[in-house]
């Protein structure tokens, strides 16, 4: 029976129990699991091993293939390429196979962390596979340098040998060329001469090469000692390691040298290593080093080849000098030989004079180049001397023999030389009459009696016309004269041209006087008529302008009550401003009547101008000229002022009649939005009656179910007798119950709905309220604008721009409230479909239960995410065990070191100290990281359980609304059926709410295509852009339009397309902080430049990006917002249109980047660097449809052409990197930065810090004394091991980065005193002139010294101290720009003084006296680095010219700018410096004065010397030239530059003994040789005593001295010019 049964199931039960809980039971189980956790343990360690070994095998596969490689020199020209080409293939084989090792890493170390019970053995074998590995890793780093140093070694020889041939064709060229003798015609030698200056400058271009070829066979390695079948030398060869290799014991470090003792293994060799220790190693890892003999050899050869050529050159030219110059004195000389008395009585003195000076010209060329010459012998010169002797005796003897002048002759002189002087008076005064004028008069009345001023002039003129004709007939008669005078004579002449050239100038004087009154009067008569018609013209206009203004503004105060006020209003202003725009030709009248004026003005005055000048250089005597207040501009002011009126009186109407038009539109759209206010309010009184009949069918609905209860009350009084009817209607009745609570739920959500309805409208009702209320406060708003229009109007483009403000902003306001009527008008379209889709509950009940689905699923992926992060925790954990471990292991090698250091020599100690300081400073870079990662770590850890807790919280919150969610789901279900099972017994007809189902799928239609629109970079784009520009195919379209995808869905597909993958946001700052790029400039993070570039990759990619805000932005939101400077708005705006468009000025259609850089509205450069900022995110953006773009579509669209596509491809640097200022690509900008996990942000991590130095005005980067060969890459390998300190730096390089070895001070010898400059010449040591010469030396050269106190200043501190007077301080703050640099006048950037010297902003000559005391000093200043540089490496790096740099290393006397006070010689400043001695205290250099001592008496002894140099400025671009410069430039004439070249002059003071004992002083001129007696000009009363005191006192200078005796020697030589030709003429008759 069933108890039985019962029974034997528990009895069983208790069986089975007993054996499951039997030990042999359990214990089989355990060795099962130990079982198969062996076998997979085995399999695993089979996998890993097996694996290990494949890739050990191809570690040594490729390392025996490179131990093995010949490194020699044969055939180097044929493996070099291959070898490269192997290389290249090698590292990438390397990269790939480091991946796989990366991935074999982690199964190790999983295998090694569970642990595995062969952990040991796995552990060994990947040691091996990771020492291996290491030690490829070195080899590759030797072949990168065999390749280099091998390729060098080829390219040397190559260059070697092809330089030695083109020598050696150079000097057949030469040899075969340039042969000539004394048979050599002219012509020939002259074409033979310009031959050779032009080989020579052949010859010269090969120099730069022989020079780069020496230095460069220096540093070229040896190749030939590698070979074992080389012979071996008797010197030992040294061998040097290019890495780190470990033979037992033996350790041999990159960079140390050995001895080679055998090299016969190709791949091994036995060196002898530090220490004196043998060792095999191989030979890939070994370099022999520098100095090859047989390259430096062969480079010297080169050199020496080429001196010889250069010196056969320097012969050829000497004996084609000489000849050429031989052969002008042989046709001199042969011309005097024949010269006869009759011949020479029929030339001019100065036609047979000039024969005399040509040849002693030539003569002395000759003497000058025969010296070396082959041609020429000893004997050979004697003869010529001799003739040259012969011809000059020749032709004394014939002068002798020559005619004197008659009396008629002097009488017509005289003649001639009163009618000059008359004729000359009289065009004095006209010409001053003319030149007092500059210009002409605005005032018609004073044109008109300037006119009749020239006309009286005229006539007064003319009326003396008769001393012109004399003069000319008396010119005549003296001409004649002269020719008719015999009879010898020979002590004077008269030169009658230059009384012609006299009269002939006063002629054309004379004439230029009656053409300048004629041209004036023409000029003054058109100017009045033109004066008269502006005159009229401009002041109608002007009147109307004002009349005008008035009727606008009384418009303006004009207040508007309604619209129909408006209209009227609007009217009136429309034809004001018809009226005012029909003016428009009278304004352009006017300044065309002003120009014309102007034009005349302009005319006159370029006359006025152009006589006086003339008149200038033709009598070369300086005018007295004023600031010239032209009229022209008086006149450009009133027409501007008059067109800036009209301008502002259209601007205001045109702006006004705007206003009114928008403000009209404004009050008709608010009127259209009352009455749909309206219209919506009887929308609500309708849904109000729906909503009542509702509530009626409910009602009856209610009564349906009452009947229904009553009804099934009594059939359950009828059927009670059967038990099954009764349970059945028992459950009726409880489902009838149910359904019943459920109805009356159902009904009072229905009147909680109306409830809300109701409080819709009458929300409805108080937005309307509001919008009233906002439409009487914009009227408000508008009259008060109307009353303040007055003072807006008066600054007419703000009240413009207030204006469209106001606009846009009642605008905006209008569309929020449309906005708000239309999202009102949804809101009840949504609420009557809630009304009538009340089955709609369930679906959207299974949308909840699904979407928490995904929520859940969301949370699982996070918690997946979390369990990875704790992963990357504890392998994390791993690491800081494994460098525990590591730091364990170094503690003990420390030990080991220590106790080996008490047992090695001096040597090896110094050895293991250095491997002990680096290990050290490793442990300390371990305990950093160990701490970092401990931080990281524990970050971690809180961060994990912080997700953990919070994981938890949504689980547990999920899973209740889950459960509920549920619930309610299998309750409505059930409520569901039931309603539907009764109401279906009840009524006919379906119920009221289930009318409403879901439709038919078949019933679907296609959606409208303008519907479906995209979010792109900037503005919406539509699917069907998107199909015709192939970012989404034809079948995505399909199903866009057939409804199976949503826009939603293929936008994620294209996100690339339409927003892209970000550009650059901003820096890091600290571990969790960020700023924007602008604030990164500010903090000076990044450089300026830096910063700018990447703020406009922002702009050309779409947005300005805020990443504290996470927000983007326009560039003027970006502006208004201060997230950029208002500076950078115009170049942002620029490189947002790269996104936005530019506008094409002609057809104003929208640009690509690429397509306006074909219309020339961008350059190359920014196009292309906007265009790979797009690249890297997401394409090329196509402004039109505002997507991205690949770059092969956009070509096929014509955004780029073919040149840029290649462009982009070769990834150019367009950019800069932070860290080092460089060029970098974009793309190589983005792949530092780190995304924000939060925010998906990019950012920059912030910018190494370069290490800096104290410079001479700044701090200097390295890298600037790297690349100015300064400092070599070991220094930065130093420095940033910490072996070397930036205070090292300062001290190596002290005297490129502060101090000035210039000359300090003075020291007196008489008193034993060290005095500053400026003192000594209080004190009357040094002259004012020497003084400000060694002070601007001194500022040029980096500081101001003080000597007495040792310090270094500026200009400005050094005058607050004294050491400069204020007569000095402008010119030394001027020479200070030597150091601080010049601002260049165009680009307002920072130039050396050689380029300021280029551009004409320093006169040249000074400025070569400034760089060479600058050289003198330490070398030229880097006004940009601020740090001094070797004159080589300026040169190199294009500093200054080639001429400059000849200049600046030769003696020349063009820099000879320094004076010596002690031997009054004049010096080059490091001539001077040597001169000077060192001060023991300080270590400055001071310029000794000598005692002054009593000096022996020689017949002539120099005391000073001083030079002279003219400057001319240019007029219109303000820069200094020489007088060669301006007569080569037009700026002046001929006679000009022969007398301005007279006054520069080289004046020199000497001391004359004569015979009789007496000392004269004479000042003499070295270029003219002009000289005068002291003593005679005080005797002649030239010059007096006073000013003779003021010399010699030193109040004046030498120069100042010499020009004052010039000028006045020549006024009395002028005044007394006519009594000394007739006293000479008269002496000689007689």
């Amino acid at each position: 029976n069933s108890a039985d049964i019962e029974q034997q199931l528990i009895s069983h039960s208790k069986f089975h129990s007993s054996i499951q809980r039997s030990p042999e039971v359990d214990k089989a189980k355990v060795e099962l699991k130990m079982s198969h956790g062996r076998s997979n343990q085995l399999r695993e360690m089979q996998q890993i091993i097996e694996a290990i070994s494949r890739q050990i095998m191809w570690v040594n596969v490729r390392e025996e293939e490179e131990l093995v490689f010949d490194w020699g020199d044969k055939n180097i020209d044929l493996y070099i390429p291959k070898k490269q080409e192997s290389y290249s293939k090698l590292m990438s084989a390397l990269e790939e196979k480091d991946k796989d090792l990366n991935k074999l890493k982690l199964k190790v170390d999983s295998l090694l962390k569970n642990p595995h019970p062969a952990s040991d053995k796995i552990e060994a074998y990947m040691d091996t596979l990771q020492t291996q590995w290491s030690w490829l890793l070195q080899i590759t780093k030797c072949i990168h340098v065999h390749l280099k140093e091998n390729a060098a070694y080829s390219e040397f020889f190559k260059e070697a040998n092809e330089m030695y041939n083109k020598l050696q064709k150079a000097h057949e060229n030469i040899r075969k060329k340039f042969t000539s003798d004394r048979n050599t015609p002219l012509e020939n030698l002259l074409e033979l001469l310009k031959g050779l200056e032009k080989e020579k400058e052949r010859i010269m271009e090969n120099k730069r090469q022989v020079q780069h070829l020496v230095n460069k066979s220096k540093s070229i390695v040896r190749l030939r000692p590698r070979n074992p079948e080389e012979e071996k030398s008797c010197s030992p060869v040294m061998v040097q390691a290019l890495c780190d290799f470990k033979q037992d014991q033996k350790v041999i470090l990159k960079g140390n040298e050995g001895i080679l003792k055998d090299n016969s293994q190709r791949s091994k060799w036995q060196v002898t290593g530090p220490g004196g220790l043998d060792m095999l190693v191989p030979s890939v890892c070994l370099l022999v080093p520098p100095p090859n003999s047989l390259g430096i050899n062969m480079a010297n050869k080169n050199e020496q080849y080429y001196e010889a050529i250069l010196s056969v050159w320097n012969q050829l030219y000497i004996n084609i000098k000489s000849l050429i110059s031989w052969q002008y004195y042989v046709q001199d000389l042969t011309r005097i030989n024949s010269l006869t008395v009759t011949m020479l009585s029929r030339m001019r003195p100065e036609e047979y004079r000039s024969i005399l000076k040509s040849l002693e010209a030539h003569y002395s060329e000759f003497t000058h180049c025969c010296h070396g010459s082959e041609m020429f012998k000893d004997e050979d010169k004697r003869s010529i001397e001799s003739q040259y002797t012969g011809a000059h005796a020749h032709y004394d003897r014939l002068l002798v023999q020559l005619p004197v002048y008659s009396e008629k002759m002097l009488r017509a002189l005289r003649v001639l030389l009163e009618s000059v002087s008359r004729a000359e008076d009289i065009i004095k005064v006209h010409e001053a009459r003319l030149t007092e004028k500059e210009t002409t008069s605005l005032n018609p009345a004073e044109v008109g009696d300037y006119r009749s001023t020239l006309k009286s002039m005229r006539a007064e003129l003319e009326g003396k016309s008769a001393v012109l004709v004399s003069m000319e007939t008396e010119l005549g008669k003296a001409v004649h004269w002269n020719g008719q005078v015999g009879g010898a004579f020979h002590r004077c002449d008269v030169d009658l041209s230059i009384y012609s050239e006299q009269v002939n100038q006063l002629s054309d004087r004379w004439r230029r006087i009656q053409s300048q009154l004629d041209s004036r009067l023409r000029d003054l008569e058109g100017y009045l008529h033109l004066l008269q018609q502006y005159t009229t013209t401009s002041s109608v206009l002007s009147e109307w302008i004002g009349a005008t203004r008035q009727k606008h503004d009384a418009l303006q105060a004009t207040k508007i009550d309604s619209i129909t006020a408006l209209d009227e209003h609007l009217n009136q202003q429309k034809v004001l401003n018809s009226e005012i725009k029909g003016k428009r030709e009278s304004v352009v009248s006017v300044l065309g009547d002003t120009d014309a004026c102007v034009n005349s003005i302009k005319d006159y005055e370029l006359e006025l101008a152009s006589y006086s000048a003339g008149l200038e250089t033709l009598l070369n005597i300086p005018m007295k000229r004023t600031m010239l207040q032209s009229p022209s501009t008086k006149l450009t002011e009133e027409t501007t002022l008059l067109q800036t009126r009209y301008i502002e009186l259209l601007t205001l109407s045109g702006d006004y009649n705007k206003y009114l038009g928008e403000l009209h539109n404004n009050m008709e759209t608010l009127k259209m939005r009352n009455t749909r206010i309206n219209l919506l309010e009887e929308e609500l009184r309708l849904l109000k009656e729906d909503i009542e009949d509702h509530n009626a069918k409910n009602s009856s609905l209610e009564e349906a179910l009452v009947r229904y209860r009553l009804e099934l009350s009594q059939s359950q009084e009828q059927l009670l007798s059967v038990e099954e009817v009764k349970r059945s209607m028992a459950l009726q009745c409880s489902a009838t119950q149910d359904s019943l609570a459920s109805t009356r739920g159902q009904l009072k959500e229905l009147q909680e709905q109306v409830t809300r309805l109701n409080s819709l409208v009458e929300e409805e009702k108080r937005k309307r309220r509001m919008a009233d209320e906002r439409y009487g406060e914009q009227q408000d708003e508008h009259e008060q604008v109307l009353r303040r229009r007055q003072k807006e109007l008066e600054q007419a483009n703000w009240a413009k721009m207030e204006v469209e403000k106001s606009v846009g902003t009642q605008e905006m306001e209008a569309e929020r409230l449309r906005k708000q009527l239309e999202e009102e008008e949804q809101r009840f379209k949504e609420l009557e479909q809630e009304l009538s889709k009340t089955s709609c509950l369930i679906q959207s009940t299974e949308t909840q239960y699904n979407e928490i689905e995904m929520e859940r699923d969301a949370l699982l992926l996070k918690l997946k995410q979390t369990n990875q992060d704790r992963a990357r925790s504890q392998k994390l954990e791993e690491e800081l065990n494994h460098m525990k471990v590591s730091l364990e292991s170094e503690s003990r090698i420390k030990l080991c070191l220590q106790e080996e250091n008490e047992k090695v020599c001096i040597k090896d100690f110094l050895y293991w100290k250095g491997q002990y300081e680096s290990k050290e400073g490793e442990v300390r870079q371990f305990n950093s990281e160990k701490e970092k990662l401990e931080r990281e770590r524990s970050s971690l850890k809180t961060e994990i359980e912080r997700l953990m807790r919070e994981l938890r919280e949504v689980e547990e919150r999920y899973k209740s609304r889950l459960l509920i969610t549920q619930t309610q789901f299998s309750e409505l279900t059930s409520v569901r059926d039931s309603l539907e099972a009764e109401l279906s017994k009840l009524r006919e007809r379906p119920y009221a709410f289930a009318k409403h189902t879901q439709t038919d799928e078949s019933g679907k239609k296609d959606l409208d295509p303008a519907t479906l629109v995209f979010d792109g970079v900037c503005k919406m784009v539509t699917a069907k852009q998107l199909l015709d520009c192939g970012v989404i195919n034809k079948v995505t379209y399909g199903q866009l339009l057939n409804g199976q995808k949503t826009v939603r869905e293929v936008s994620v597909d294209i996100k690339l397309n339409l927003k892209g993958n970000g550009s650059i946001s901003g820096v890091a700052v600290g571990p969790q902080g960020k700023m924007s790029l602008t604030e990164a400039k500010r903090e000076n993070i990044l450089s300026e430049d830096s910063a700018i570039l990447l703020l406009e990759a922002q702009a050309a990619t779409g947005h300005i990006v805020d990443p504290r805000a996470n927000e983007k932005m326009t560039v003027q939101e970006a502006c208004k917002r201060g997230v950029v400077y208002e500076e950078d708005r115009e170049r942002l705006l620029i490189a947002e249109a790269a996104c936005l468009g530019y506008r094409d000025p002609n057809t104003t259609k929208l640009l690509s980047a690429g397509q306006a850089m074909r219309k020339g509205l961008i350059d190359r450069v920014t196009a292309l660097r906007m265009l790979q900022a797009q690249e890297s995110v997401g394409g090329i953006i196509d402004p039109v449809l505002s997507v991205f773009l690949p770059k092969d579509a956009a070509m096929d669209r014509d955004l780029i052409d073919e040149d840029l596509y290649r462009a982009l491809n070769q990834r150019p640097e367009c950019y800069l990197d932070p860290d080092t200022q460089l060029g970098a690509s974009y793309v190589s900008l983005k792949k530092r930065c780190k995304a924000e996990p939060t925010t998906g942000l990019l950012i920059l991590p912030t910018p190494e810090k370069p290490m800096t130095v104290n410079g001479l005005r700044g701090e200097v980067s390295v890298t600037d004394l790297m690349s100015a060969n300064l400092l070599e890459k070991s220094d930065m390998d130093q420095l940033k091991e910490g072996k070397l300190t930036c205070q090292d730096i300062e001290h190596r390089l002290r005297s490129y980065l502060r101090g000035s070895t210039c000359i300090a001070g003075v020291y007196n010898e008489a008193n034993d005193k060290t005095l500053s400059i400026y003192q000594a010449m209080k004190e009357g040591l040094l002259k004012p002139s020497t003084t400000l010469e060694l002070l601007e030396a001194q500022a040029a050269s980096g500081f101001m010294i003080d000597p007495v106190n040792n310090l270094c200043l500026t200009v400005v501190d050094a005058y607050k101290r004294g050491l400069a007077g204020p007569e000095f301080k402008d010119k030394l703050l001027s020479a200070e720009r030597a150091v601080t640099g010049y601002k260049d006048p165009g680009t307002d950037k920072i130039i050396s003084l050689f380029q300021a010297i280029e551009k004409g902003l320093i006169e040249k000559g000074h400025g070569i006296h400034l760089l060479e005391a600058q050289i003198a000093s330490g070398g030229i200043i880097d006004p940009r680095h601020s740090h001094r540089i070797e004159v080589v490496t300026a040169y190199k790096k294009g500093y200054f010219s080639k001429e400059m740099n000849q200049i600046l290393t030769g003696e020349g006397d063009n820099s000879k700018g320094f004076f010596d006070p002690n031997s009054q010689d004049n010096l080059t400043y490091l001539q001077l410096k040597k001169r000077c001695i060192i001060d023991q205290k300080t270590g400055l250099v001071l310029l000794s004065i000598k005692k002054k001592k009593e000096p022996p008496q020689p017949i002539t002894q120099k005391s000073t010397q001083r030079k002279r140099r003219v400057v001319i400025v240019d007029p219109d671009t303000n820069k200094d030239m020489s007088v060669k410069e301006a007569y080569d430039n037009g700026l002046i004439d001929h006679e000009m530059f022969l007398e301005l070249s007279q006054q520069e002059c080289e004046w020199e003071e000497i001391t004359i003994t004569t015979q009789d004992g007496s000392k004269r002083l004479v000042i003499f001129d070295r270029k003219t040789e002009i000289q005068y007696d002291i003593r005679e000009l005080l005797e002649k009363s030239v010059i007096n005593q006073s000013l003779y005191d003021q010399y010699r006192s030193q109040m004046i200078t030498l120069t100042q001295f010499a020009d004052i005796v010039t000028s006045k020697t020549k006024a009395n030589r002028s005044s007394a010019s006519y009594i000394n030709l007739v006293f000479v003429l008269t002496s000689a008759y007689f």
